[in-house]
């Protein structure tokens, strides 16, 4: 789940983002959540160090009256922490491009706060983007936290961390996650996500992709590998490669 993090000091106005961004959520069914929403920098810096998520998603207000972080010094903050946030300008101006590269803070977006009429609309067309970004890139770079994909009409970002294998699903043109404590089945194809995913992932078997770190136990005499606590086939054309994969980054075990 993608964890936003917001600061205005302007009350009215984070309040009517907090609604517009929730009403997104509901709407599009996102696996998303507002995680603190605060007027002060240093209580959203408190709460982002003691979270153990990174790669978070910030709306913060460029002209913040604090007497150490204005909202550029913030987003360099946060940098600091969360080198792979996402962070989008809540501004009255609309040109701060300029900004953003003095500050070398990499900002997604810029959303005119002085335009009520078309907040709504912006945020929707933000957090559509962000998504978009994030489906398209998922996985795919080393750094990636999240698997990003549409099951049913939610879209949902599962931590890469855990998930231990995908499989084919009995139902047609499907594959299952299978992740900590989760079990999603969604449209999709194995080769198509192999082609999205890092090289902590390998297809072992027509059926199967797993996590290399998830593997628990590679049995050689029945050709199987225990991954996430159940037992996946192991194709001979693929034994070889994965035995030389996990000789080669880590050790297991073989009965």
């Amino acid at each position: 789940m993608i964890q936003i993090l917001l600061c205005d000091d302007d009350h009215q106005i984070r309040a009517e983002i907090e609604k517009q961004i929730n009403n997104q959520i509901l709407i599009c069914q996102y696996d998303m959540q507002i995680a603190e929403s605060t007027a002060s920098p240093s209580v959203l810096l408190n709460h982002l160090k003691q979270m153990k998520q990174r790669q978070n998603l910030y709306f913060l207000d460029v002209e913040l009256k604090d007497p150490e972080y204005d909202g550029f010094l913030l987003g360099q903050e946060i940098r600091l922490t969360d080198p792979e946030g996402i962070i989008v300008y809540v501004t009255s101006f609309r040109d701060l491009a300029y900004k953003t590269f003095q500050y070398h803070v990499e900002a997604f977006d810029y959303i005119v706060k002085d335009q009520p009429d078309k907040l709504s609309s912006s945020i929707a067309r933000c957090l559509r983007d962000i998504l978009d970004r994030m489906s398209s890139q998922s996985a795919a770079l080393p750094g990636f936290q999240y698997f990003t994909f549409k099951a049913g009409n939610s879209l949902r970002s599962v931590p890469v961390d855990d998930i231990c294998f995908f499989e084919t699903s009995p139902k047609a043109h499907h594959v299952i996650l299978h992740g900590k404590n989760q079990r999603i089945e969604f449209l999709g194809s194995l080769n198509d996500i192999a082609q999205r995913l890092n090289d902590r992932f390998m297809k072992i078997h027509r059926s199967y992709i797993v996590a290399l770190d998830k593997i628990d136990e590679i049995n050689l005499k029945h050709n199987t590998v225990r991954a996430g606590g159940e037992i996946l086939s192991l194709s001979r054309k693929e034994k070889s490669k994965l035995l030389e994969r996990m000789n080669t980054e880590g050790t297991f075990r073989k009965p």
